[in-house]
């Protein structure tokens, strides 16, 4: 998988890369081998201090793969824990997504099972 970053209003952190890299590796997990091949995870870091409640650390995250767009963003007061919440949701749309196609293969099939059976 291809990943890029982009830090916005913050100094590019060699740590945290490699932390929001090891959170975007567990995608490649829900994901078939030729999907994880082709996929396109961008990173995006954003600091904004324009809040009454000080610090505010954006993470985003555009993954695609598939022809599928998975897009999440997320407010923090530290980017690990929004980093964390991105990662978070984006396994649960994979998942949700892995399942839906599961239970379309299997319907599928028993409609193909039911017609051999009828003839």
């Amino acid at each position: 998988m291809k990943t890029n970053y982009k830090f916005t209003d913050t100094e590019s952190n060699d740590t945290l890369r490699a932390y929001a890299q090891t959170k975007v590796d567990a995608f490649e997990k829900l994901l078939s081998p030729q999907e994880a091949d082709a996929a396109i995870c961008a990173v995006e870091f954003k600091r904004s201090t324009k809040h009454l409640t000080g610090k505010i650390c954006t993470a985003e995250v555009n993954l695609e793969t598939d022809g599928k767009l998975y897009r999440v963003t997320k407010d923090e007061p530290t980017f690990e824990k929004a980093i964390d919440k991105v990662k978070d949701d984006i396994l649960r749309s994979l998942r949700a997504d892995k399942e839906k196609s599961i239970k379309a293969v299997r319907k599928g099939a028993s409609e193909v099972k039911k017609m051999i059976q009828e003839n």
